[in-house]
């Protein structure tokens, strides 16, 4: 199970996760991080993140990927330290950003 609240701010939304991020469940992340007119910065919290796999991992990508050809930003943030290292083993802590504040809520974590 995936859970996703979310925050608004002024150039964007903070995309709050609690809970799987796998085949199961991306498709409703992918939904909830659609780009929105006028928005140009989104915030992954991982914070609630118990688990990912291969596939939640790529569609992390994908979301980035996506945001960038549109001219917007994508900050994950708040992995737990098992997820960073997963981040990590697989090459792509670059996308991780470990400021772990809230730049899209314009509020705190």
């Amino acid at each position: 199970m995936l859970a996703i609240s979310v925050t608004k701010g002024e150039h964007g939304r903070r995309l709050n996760l609690t809970g799987e991020l796998d085949m199961e469940t991306l498709a409703m992340l992918e939904q909830a991080a659609e780009l929105q007119e006028g928005e140009r910065q989104l915030e992954i919290n991982l914070a609630g993140v118990s688990f990912i796999d291969s596939t939640g991992l790529r569609g992390l990508l994908e979301i980035r990927r996506r945001w960038s050809r549109q001219g917007g930003e994508v900050r994950v943030i708040n992995p737990c330290p098992e997820i960073a290292e997963v981040f990590r083993l697989v090459g792509v802590e670059e996308l991780l950003d470990y400021s772990g504040q809230g730049k899209a809520a314009g509020g705190e974590s």
